[in-house]
């Protein structure tokens, strides 16, 4: 497994290889917020609050949001598509945003929906929809995703939860 700190320094644990980091690059940040394998293992991508991201190993840079001029501070998670050839991020209020073959199928200020306490997003293993989990356990479901249950519909009241992971 891998750990990576607030400023892209990545460590590398067991049979998870190292294949770089921001500080090795020279780059100072101290806003990555997730780290993403790629689904061979030899790479993975960071990403921060800015919606900056950064490729390593056999991870391929597909865009990111200061590269299309977007001024956010509020990207909190990433998920890959299933072909490693795309990604979504998602920010703290449901905003999701897709890069390479990563299909957008939907997001909470385009339903309406005002939250600020989305923690992280999930793709479905078709890549044809995800999950958005808030910290309240709070589940939003957008294209194949399906909807099973969340805490608050089963009457439970929590305020830290801090990420999601489908199977």
């Amino acid at each position: 497994y891998w750990l990576v700190g607030s400023d892209g320094g990545v460590f590398a644990f067991g049979d998870a290889s190292f294949h770089g980091s921001l500080p090795a690059l020279g780059v100072h940040v101290n806003d990555i917020v997730a780290i993403v394998p790629t689904s061979t293992g030899k790479g993975y991508w960071l990403v921060g609050s800015d919606g900056g991201v950064f490729a390593f190993g056999d991870a391929l840079f597909h865009g990111s949001l200061p590269g299309l001029g977007a001024h956010v501070h509020n990207i909190v998670g990433m998920a890959s598509s299933p072909t490693g050839n795309g990604y979504w991020l998602v920010g703290s209020d449901g905003g999701v945003f897709a890069f390479g073959d990563a299909l957008f199928h939907g997001s909470l200020p385009g339903l309406g929906a005002h939250v600020s306490n989305v923690v992280g997003i999930s793709a479905t293993p078709s890549g044809k929809g995800y999950w958005l989990a808030g910290a309240d356990g709070g589940v939003f479901n957008f294209g194949d995703a399906t909807f099973d249950k969340s805490l608050p519909g089963l009457g439970v009241t929590v305020n830290n939860i801090i990420g999601l992971a489908s199977t």
